[in-house]
């Protein structure tokens, strides 16, 4: 996918920044740490990432995420940490209000589907804020947070705050993800100015769907490259490593194996190259069916490739010496994002048959 889709010159351009930037030490050193390290960062924000999808008005080059799914597969493909598809979404959606921001972090308790009540949730009532909101990727490391929040029933809204402010508590918290940093950000009745107040109402509602959309079907495309990558390196290991002398990959068993992670990977490569190819030019509610689709097809196809490459490289594959540990616990991690295989299955059954969901 990363070759077909995406802009291919941009793709490219990319990878052979991460050719240069990530070795293999510094790369390990980075996952092992967290998923954060400044100085790749600064290189990225130097190599203009965070103005890709930028307002041309805001100084950036106005490319649609439609166009950005090879990217987003490349991110996955080589493990790349850091909020980059934050950094790909928001600002494309919200033009103007995050114009000169760093980095980006979005605040949204929809980040989950069925425990939702866990993740927290924001109040906005009578021009002050409240609220706690677990799970905000990166929120430690932004200076800008985009929050989601409740102004009344079926009245989302969205605030824009410096991440500085002194007046929101921003906790970093544990995580295994090797690739994103999580934090808890809490706030006691702020008040918000005008001004901080991005939409409200119906123009929230449409607004947080388009990000969650988008959040959903590049998230997609990254977990296509994680499979990808986990495809190619089981093909290469069964074909060296050998057992009985030969080959262990010329052995029935593995070949069932890993067609059936060909077939997994290939299919979601496709689906996420429709998805983004349809999605420009969809309404909101094709679009958010498009992203819960593609979201769900990849939270299982993904998972599935990653643990059968697992029982392809045998016990190596079980060890953290070996890297293949690295991408399944990315893709455990992605496929809970805005809701797994099970729970997105729930809200796409909903939407068709055009029932209420809380």
């Amino acid at each position: 996918m990363a070759e077909r889709q995406g802009g291919d010159d941009l793709v490219s351009s990319v990878a052979a920044f991460l050719d240069r930037a990530l070795p293999p030490e510094r790369h390990r050193a980075i996952l092992a740490a967290g998923g954060w390290d400044e100085g790749l960062h600064a290189e990225l924000a130097a190599l203009g990432w965070a103005e890709l999808t930028a307002d041309p008005d805001d100084g950036g080059l106005g490319v649609s995420p439609a166009e950005l799914g090879g990217l987003a597969g490349l991110v996955g493909e080589r493990l790349v940490p850091g909020p980059l598809v934050e950094q790909l979404v928001l600002p494309a959606l919200l033009p103007g209000a995050l114009a000169g921001a760093r980095l980006p972090a979005l605040a949204d308790p929809a980040v989950t589907v069925d425990w939702a009540a866990d993740v927290g949730g924001l109040q906005l009532c009578g021009g002050t804020l409240s609220g706690v909101v677990e799970l905000v990727r990166f929120g430690a490391q932004a200076d800008v947070i985009v929050l989601a929040a409740d102004a009344g029933p079926g009245e989302p809204a969205v605030v824009v705050l410096p991440a500085g402010d002194p007046e929101l508590r921003v906790d970093e918290r544990a995580g295994a993800d090797p690739c994103a940093r999580y934090a808890r950000v809490a706030v006691a009745e702020r008040p918000v100015a005008a001004g901080e107040v991005m939409a409200t109402g119906p123009a929230a509602f449409e607004l947080l769907a388009g990000v969650r959309a988008w959040l959903r079907i590049l998230t997609a495309c990254e977990l296509a490259g994680i499979a990808r990558r986990v495809l190619a390196d089981s093909v290469a290991y069964a074909g060296q490593r050998e057992q009985f002398g030969r080959p262990v990959g010329s052995f029935q068993a593995l070949k069932h194996i890993l067609a059936t992670m060909a077939q997994l990977s290939l299919s979601l490569d496709a689906l996420c190259e429709a998805a983004t190819a349809d999605a420009a030019g969809q309404d909101a509610a094709a679009l958010e069916l498009t992203g819960l689709t593609v979201k769900a097809c990849a939270a299982q196809s993904a998972r599935q490739v990653c643990e059968d490459g697992l029982q392809v490289h045998g016990g190596i594959g079980f060890t953290t010496e070996y890297d293949l540990h690295w991408y399944l616990r990315r893709a455990l991690a992605l496929r809970s994002w805005y809701g797994d295989e099970r729970e997105l299955a729930g809200l796409i059954g909903a939407r068709r048959l055009g029932v209420e969901t809380a």
